[in-house]
């Protein structure tokens, strides 16, 4: 494979870009484990230290915080009983306040620990092509809207082709109440022109070898 090629292909993978289609696969997993992930997915915010409640785990993703509060937890003074099996602070929306999580690189999937779901609660995702859903309530919990506190699961997103870049949770009432913002980030592209231009070096020396081979 030419050089040219090479780069034209990783200029491609670089350019990629979303369907317009806006399709979401949402699956419940983990009852009462709030760290059991997905395979491949990564913890982005654990929200376990109230001084710091905006903090991220991973580089290239930001967490806004609008009247949205970190610090309740299961056996601390306060505690709700809206987390079953969390023994760790978490992330508190109230009525009319919101929590973004923004993404450089672009999200393939995104997934929450949650408890007490709510008709009022409400999470929206915005990404390329004018990709933006909003999904309320039971949308998200398979129908169920009880508020019972010994409800709790990973609330999983999978966007298929799509590249989301904003998250946002927010709340009519009181309240959303969520843990462990959990993520697949899309590659780079820098990365995967590294990779194509890696998988073609690679194809040449194994030519090169096979031809040199041949003439011993």
């Amino acid at each position: 494979m030419r050089i040219r090629t090479l780069l034209m292909a990783a200029a491609a993978a670089a350019a990629f870009a979303a369907p317009a289609s806006a399709a979401i696969t949402i699956s419940l997993t983990s009852q009462n484990a709030p760290l059991a992930l997905q395979p491949g997915e990564q913890l982005v915010a654990d929200f376990n230290n109230a001084a710091t409640p905006e903090a991220v785990l991973l580089p290239g993703f930001d967490l806004d915080l609008v009247g949205a509060t970190v610090g309740v937890c299961e056996g601390c003074s306060g505690y709700s009983g809206t987390l079953p099996g969390n023994a760790t602070h978490y992330l508190t929306i109230p009525g009319n306040a919101s929590a973004k999580l923004t993404s450089l690189a672009g999200l393939k999937t995104f997934s929450f620990y949650m408890g007490s779901a709510d008709t009022y609660n409400s999470i929206r995702f915005k990404g390329d092509n004018g990709f933006d859903v909003t999904l309320n309530g039971g949308q998200f919990t398979q129908g169920y809207v009880g508020q019972s506190w010994s409800w709790g699961k990973r609330v999983n997103f999978d966007f298929g082709a799509d590249r989301v870049t904003e998250v946002i949770l927010s709340s009519s009432g009181n309240s959303f109440e969520v843990d462990s913002f959990a993520v697949t980030a899309v590659p780079e592209p820098a990365t995967w022109a590294m990779m194509i231009m890696g998988f073609g070096v690679a194809g040449a020396l194994l030519r090169r070898r096979q031809v040199a081979l041949a003439r011993a």
